[in-house]
């Protein structure tokens, strides 16, 4: 292999590895999970309007689009099996029972979309 050839492999694996580095630091600091290749095409179907409520990381990182959240969140959560317990709501944070195990929801809404973090 010419020394050309091996700068161009270097220089593609590093680029590639870098992108892969900064997406998964952009993924963790903005929809809470390392994973982008699962939150990036979810907030591109919740910014085109596909789907109502998208999970990013199973059941713990959900993502909607921001008008009505709250109500998606409730509506899927119900359908996933889990009861609203809305006299324990507090702010951000909606309360479910599922599988007689008590959880939190926190909801943080932005002009794009609405995150879902199960606390």
């Amino acid at each position: 292999m010419s020394k050309t050839k091996k700068r161009i492999i270097i220089i593609t694996v590093s680029a590639v590895l870098s992108v892969l580095l900064i997406s998964s630091i952009f993924s963790v600091m903005k929809f809470g999970t390392f994973n982008c290749f699962s939150s990036f095409p979810a907030f591109f179907r919740v910014a085109c309007g596909s789907e109502d409520v998208i999970a990013v990381d199973g059941d713990r990182v959900l993502m909607c689009s921001p008008t009505d959240s709250a109500e998606k969140l409730i509506s899927y959560m119900e359908s996933t099996g889990a009861v609203h317990n809305a006299d324990e709501d507090l702010g951000g944070r909606l309360s479910f029972t599922k599988d007689s195990e008590t959880f939190e929801m926190a909801l943080r809404v932005n002009g794009n979309y609405a995150l879902l973090t199960r606390v």
